[in-house]
């Protein structure tokens, strides 16, 4: 994976308006298969902060909130008038708890990647390398002190 962006956020609310600019642009994108987003770092480092900023980009309205019990939420995307994406489903995913990559893959992950309509975004992705495909965005995060954030983005 090839670095393609270093951001320095100070705070939640910059952290969720990162994410929401990069949820709003991945709909701009003409694609031909699911897009999966892979984020990394310590607890606290700001993984669910991003993913609802991520969320409302989408123009998601619902609560957000960690799927760290369910292991998984899925999230109906409203079509945006003169929005062209065929983007539907945002399936977010939170792999803290699980112990491997098989066990994660029974949950159907797999079969959510072949389906063009999905954005799956994965909190903890290092713990599913082995399943995620070959092209994914990976958020990295990491603390700089007390509430600063230094996020990487690789593809």
């Amino acid at each position: 994976m090839m670095k393609i962006l270093e951001i320095k956020t100070k705070g939640e609310k910059e952290t969720k308006k990162v994410a929401e600019m990069f949820g709003r642009e991945i709909l701009t994108l003409k694609i031909s298969k699911a897009v999966a987003i892979g984020l990394e770092g310590d607890l606290g480092a700001g993984k669910t902060t991003f993913a609802k900023g991520f969320a409302k980009g989408l123009g998601i309205k619902e609560e957000m909130k960690s799927p760290t019990f369910i292991l998984m939420r899925v999230f109906r995307i409203p079509r945006i008038k003169n929005q062209e994406s065929r983007i539907r489903h945002f399936l977010h995913f939170d792999a803290y708890r699980i112990d491997s990559a098989r066990e994660f893959a029974s949950l159907g992950f797999e079969d959510f990647l072949k389906d063009a309509e999905n954005i799956l975004l994965v909190e903890w992705s290092d713990k599913i390398k082995k399943i995620l495909p070959k092209n994914y965005f990976l958020f990295r995060f990491k603390h700089l002190g007390k509430n600063n954030r230094l996020i990487t983005l690789f593809a």
